[in-house]
């Protein structure tokens, strides 16, 4: 463990919980991948009893919150450390809110690492308040680390999957995912997801106003084209499978994690305005994809390490 101000940094959830130590083990995977220090940070609510609950812990039923989180800590680094000895490792330990708490840490991280369920400070609601605050309010992407079931493995094959919504906030999602098929040689899964009629009213509507849909459809295969335009001579290794599905964006994307590793999308930036548009496609994502899901905000190369 270094002790020393280490940035940028991985940042990672620590709770002692089946879900976080999967966090950890992406998070040293990828800090491995990408040279970068990991930081291993744990906060203790002390007004959250079920922190005192410790899991696979022999008489810790009467454990201080504290305690529990040094302890929590400590099997953290030694799993990093037997995962990729290179990795330096810096323990944080916080007291208050998880979610203030982590934004603050979250101010010179790369990237943000929580797992999809926990204990205490990162307890069941984690989903509603500490990963929504994070990609809300954060200062760093946030990668929320799902597998099959609450404790399966975390898939280490098959393609990324990116969604292209065409808008400017898809360039952020863009560059990780180029930058995550790359450094895992994955194949790029780049999804449009389009729907002509959302309902039946508004086919009504078209049919009776003369629009052009088989038109805009065109003009949706071209917004992705020219989204992806240019990746490909930066990332010449990775193979891209751009797809336009039919279909609501939350719906195309969950059905094309089954076999993911990783899925990346975008987010609409900092804020009470931007947790309403967050929306439903990363809402849904992170509640119930068969994988990590990436948030992204900055662009991988933004910072230097």
């Amino acid at each position: 463990m270094t002790n020393q101000a280490i940035t940028p940094y991985i940042l990672v959830g620590v709770d002692g919980s089946p879900a976080a130590l999967r966090a950890v083990n992406w998070a040293a995977d990828e800090a491995h991948r990408r040279g970068l220090p990991l930081v291993l940070a744990n906060v203790v609510d002390p007004g959250d009893l079920a922190h005192r609950a410790a899991v696979g812990t022999s008489d810790s039923t009467f454990a201080t919150p504290e305690t529990f989180g040094r302890e929590a800590l400590a099997a953290a680094e030694q799993r990093v450390a037997k995962r990729h000895p290179s990795v330096s490792t810096r323990a944080v330990e916080k007291t208050g809110s998880p979610a203030p708490a982590l934004i603050e840490l979250s101010c010179d991280a790369y990237l943000t690492v929580v797992g999809a369920t926990g204990l205490g400070g990162f307890s069941s609601i984690l989903l509603g308040t500490v990963a929504l605050a994070l990609v809300t309010n954060g200062h760093s992407p946030v990668a929320v680390i799902r597998g099959a079931g609450e404790i399966g493995a975390i898939p280490r094959t098959g393609p990324v999957v990116l969604g292209v919504d065409g808008s400017e906030f898809s360039e952020p999602a863009i560059a990780w995912a180029f930058d995550e098929a790359s450094r895992r040689s994955a194949v790029l899964t780049a999804i449009h997801a389009w729907t002509a009629y959302p309902n039946a009213y508004a086919q009504s509507y078209a049919l009776a106003s003369g629009i052009d849909y088989d038109a805009e459809e065109v003009e949706h295969r071209a917004l992705l084209t020219e989204r992806l335009a240019g990746w490909g001579e930066k990332y010449p290794d990775v193979r891209v499978r751009p797809m336009m599905v039919s279909g609501s964006a939350s719906d195309v994307l969950l059905d094309h994690t089954a076999d993911a590793q990783l899925v990346v999308v975008g987010s609409r930036g900092r804020g009470e305005v931007a947790g309403a548009v967050f929306g439903s496609v990363s809402r849904m994502l992170i509640h119930h994809a068969p994988c990590p899901v990436l948030i992204a905000r900055n662009h991988p190369t933004h910072r230097a390490v």
